[in-house]
């Protein structure tokens, strides 16, 4: 009994050290006179997008931004990374911006993408929705895209779309996700250029992975969620 009570003190103490030492992101301001109002000091955006995401036919604003400097332990142990924050401001009627949602961990991060340098492939708004990509790899590749729409007064996942290449292999599996309702598709085919592929026949399979409930934008990590067989998004 006595060594047993020693372990739970010595686990009870290696959680509390993890947890002192875990890095606290800044809380971002919940409104400003434009988007750079709510960039913490210290750091500066990497990629910003604008269009209405409320349907209230004004140009609100999603961004990305990221620490100056690299942090220790961020995401591994004794391998610097810098964070970054996924910000959505909408806009008001004055013209001025309130802050809807931070998303501390929905950005993979600039050495997260392997030989093919920063992952982060794109930001934008479109149809009322942002979408945010990701490529990487180097022979292998992959990419994800997300798709978050705002509703119920908060920001869901809506769509994911997870690719999966290999130049070895010379193929490639693309799988898409609409989560709203359940439809997904799987394409497969040569992993060509893209002006080769008109002549290269794709294979398509529709299925149902069912209805489940939508992930939260302001607790997503990326490629942590299985969501059909060995598919992660």
């Amino acid at each position: 009994m006595a060594r047993l009570f020693l372990f739970i003190i010595l686990l009870f103490a290696v959680h509390l050290t993890s947890a002192q030492n875990r890095y606290k992101y800044p809380v971002l301001p919940p409104t400003g006179p434009k988007i750079e109002s709510f960039v913490p000091k210290g750091w500066h955006i990497v990629e910003k997008a604008e269009g209405d995401l409320n349907k209230d036919n004004a140009p609100d604003i999603a961004a990305v931004v990221e620490a100056d400097k690299d942090v220790p332990n961020l995401k591994e142990e004794d391998y610097p990374q810098k964070p970054r924050i996924l910000l959505i401001a909408l806009r008001q009627a004055n013209g001025s911006y309130t802050l809807s949602i931070q998303s501390n961990e929905s950005i993979l991060l600039s050495n997260e993408g392997g030989v093919m340098g920063d992952p982060l492939a794109g930001l934008t708004i479109e149809r009322g929705t942002l979408l945010v990509q990701f490529y990487g790899g180097s022979a292998d590749r992959w990419g994800y895209d997300y798709r978050w729409r705002f509703q119920n007064n908060d920001w869901f996942l809506i769509g994911a779309t997870a690719t999966f290449s290999s130049m070895s292999a010379n193929q490639f599996n693309t799988y898409d996700f609409n989560l709203s309702t359940g439809a997904a598709e799987h394409t497969s085919g040569a992993f060509l250029e893209e002006e080769n592929k008109k002549n290269t026949p794709e294979k398509k399979r529709s299925f149902n992975i069912g209805k489940k409930p939508l992930l939260k934008l302001r607790t997503f990590k990326p490629i942590t969620t299985l969501i059909y067989k060995d598919v992660y998004i």
